[in-house]
């Protein structure tokens, strides 16, 4: 006969073995990746969908995520307060928030890296005719209408505005809202022009000059001393007849649009997920046009303005790519 504290030694010894089993078959818990992008209408979302899909299908120890948001401003708040792992930001909001200067001045987001840079984006500046408006000094007293408070599109209205001795107290009233909103406030005659960021070949703008074609008209910025000023925006040309019923070339200002992180993330995970995304790119380029287009490999640094993370460094450089010194983090040189 067993004794009794024999056995409650060995109960003890099968209980803490069935303990250690469990254990020992728990699969790991899975590291979450949360992907902050822009509104639903855009290009952003759709393409962190699927590059979240991506992920999850080939790297099964990360459970990755896409969510809407305002966008940039929104996303280096999140990213710098650790809610979100990635997000998107036009490369002028990333490049003042690094830095600590215009919007963040002395407050300088130090943790942001860049991953790749993903879609372009123009400033349209979009006028009904009767409204006189031929630059941008002309705004002055008239109806406006910009993109969400606190968008980088938004920011960047401010900033066009400001360069020419303009703010939003100088308007007769001032509209916010995404680009179809901002587009059926013009053909609505709710407002007599629109300062919005969207991507070339934009299909609310598209939408705008075929219902108001002939009323409407492109108004250019070319003042070197504008982008000489900022110089994270480039200017860029768009040919006359690409937009219906504007026959002659138009200037708008242009950004790439960026995929960031922190050094929260490490420098092994970072390079695996990279190496997913881009061996795999078939199955998220044909979200949209404009992904396919200009979310490529071989752009994938052109226009990025801040430090890559070392595993991105890590990466492209295994790719062959020549890395600036710029892009170079500082954690990589000391």
């Amino acid at each position: 006969m067993v004794k009794k504290p024999v056995l409650i030694v060995l109960l003890a010894i099968i209980i803490v073995g069935i303990v250690v089993a469990a254990i020992a078959l728990k699969p790991p818990e899975k590291k979450r990746l949360t992907i902050a992008t822009a509104g639903t209408a855009g290009s952003l979302y759709p393409m962190g969908v699927a590059m979240a899909e991506v992920i999850n299908k080939y790297l099964p120890e990360f459970m990755a995520s896409a969510e809407a948001s305002a966008a940039s401003v929104e996303n280096i708040r999140l990213l710098h307060e650790g809610k979100v792992d990635w997000g998107i930001s036009h490369a002028e909001t990333a490049y003042m928030a690094y830095h600590g200067v215009g919007d963040y001045e002395g407050n300088p987001h130090s943790e942001l890296r860049a991953l790749f840079g993903t879609v372009l984006g123009y400033f349209y500046i979009i006028v009904n005719k009767e409204s006189g408006i031929g630059s941008i000094a002309d705004f002055k007293g008239k109806r406006l209408g910009v993109d969400r408070p606190g968008s980088g599109g938004e920011l960047g209205a401010r900033r066009i505005l400001e360069f020419y001795g303009l703010t939003y107290e100088d308007m007769a009233e001032v509209i916010y809202g995404g680009a179809p909103e901002l587009v059926q406030a013009l053909i609505d005659g709710k407002v007599d022009g629109i300062i919005f960021s969207h991507p070339p070949k934009s299909a609310p703008v598209i939408e705008l000059l075929t219902k108001m074609k002939g009323k409407v008209d492109m108004v250019s910025i070319t003042d070197a001393e504008f982008y000489k000023k900022y110089p994270f925006y480039f200017m860029a040309e768009i040919p006359p007849g690409t937009f219906e019923g504007i026959d002659h070339p138009v200037y708008f200002p242009a950004f790439r649009v960026l995929m960031l992180a922190t050094t929260r993330m490490s420098e092994e995970d970072i390079y695996k997920l990279l190496k997913v995304i881009w061996e795999h790119r078939d199955e998220w380029k044909e979200v949209h046009a404009a992904v396919e287009k200009w979310v490529v490999l071989e752009k994938a640094l052109w226009g990025v303005n801040i430090p890559l993370h070392p595993g991105a460094v890590r990466y492209y450089k295994e790719l062959g790519f020549e890395i600036p010194d710029e892009l170079i983090p500082p954690e990589m040189k000391s």
